[in-house]
């Protein structure tokens, strides 16, 4: 899904991201979690060869008025940040103009066993700020790291409850069906799951598991993204409006 990388996160960048959040509506006080009304959730595209995108810094300086011509595409998960002290450079750039541009918006954080998972969200809730987000929040969990299984599976869990405490919802779980069925199964099946698969076949969960969307390809191309993208499909029986952050 994403390029690993390590690098210290900026005032700069959040202080943009704190003066684009203006152009929104938003709540009063410290925590402010759910701002405004709910956007209306576009039909779905029967046709579409693909409903989303997932982007990080990979991908460079986007155009999303482009981005947006693509008409299969619904939503994005953007990243924000990894480990205790990343952020992508590109975050508040990505979040905004997208939403701008009509597409449904969402953050992820990437898990590493390199620092405490407190450290770590306080990164990702400090710059994935409540009020531009329509999506609920994802953590990719790609690898154990130092942690054992167990650890894996405690530390996911403590973030999990982290989010929940602070966004009021449980996040989705992105990972690879390879190491989803080998570490995080069945311990997470409840939870809305985003998972590679790079193949024609949907992925398949142990213990009666199920996806909620399918990232089917790492080598798409979009109009106005200079690099290749991960290419997304929503569960035939589903759509966005199950995985829409509530609004107070």
């Amino acid at each position: 899904m994403i390029k690993p990388v390590h690098r210290a996160a900026t005032w700069s960048l959040l202080a943009l991201l704190m003066l684009a959040t203006a152009a929104f509506p938003s709540c009063t006080g410290p925590k402010a979690r759910h701002a405004g009304s709910q956007r209306e959730v576009p039909p779905r595209n029967e046709q579409a060869k693909y409903d989303g995108i997932d982007i990080s810094s990979y991908q460079g300086y986007i155009d999303w008025a482009k981005v947006s011509s693509d008409k299969d595409i619904r939503f994005v998960y953007i990243k924000a940040t990894e480990g205790a002290t990343y952020h992508s450079p590109h975050y508040a750039h990505n979040i905004t103009q997208a939403r701008r541009y009509g597409l449904f918006v969402g953050s992820y954080h990437y898990l590493t066993s390199t620092s405490s998972v407190e450290e770590q969200f306080n990164n990702f809730s400090t710059l994935a700020l409540s009020d531009v987000q329509d999506l609920i929040p994802m953590l990719d969990v790609e690898v154990r790291g130092d942690w054992s299984r167990s650890e894996l599976i405690d530390s996911v869990d403590k973030f999990c409850q982290l989010v929940e405490d602070h966004y009021g919802v449980q996040p989705m779980i992105y990972s690879t069906m390879g190491f989803y069925n080998k570490n995080l199964t069945p311990h997470f099946n409840k939870h809305h799951l985003y998972i590679g698969r790079y193949s024609n076949s949907e992925p398949e969960i142990n213990w009666e598991g199920e996806y909620t969307i399918w990232q089917y390809s790492e080598t798409g191309i979009i109009p106005g993204i200079d690099a290749y993208v991960d290419l997304c499909r929503y569960r035939k029986d589903g759509w966005i409006d199950e995985i829409l952050l509530p609004k107070d």
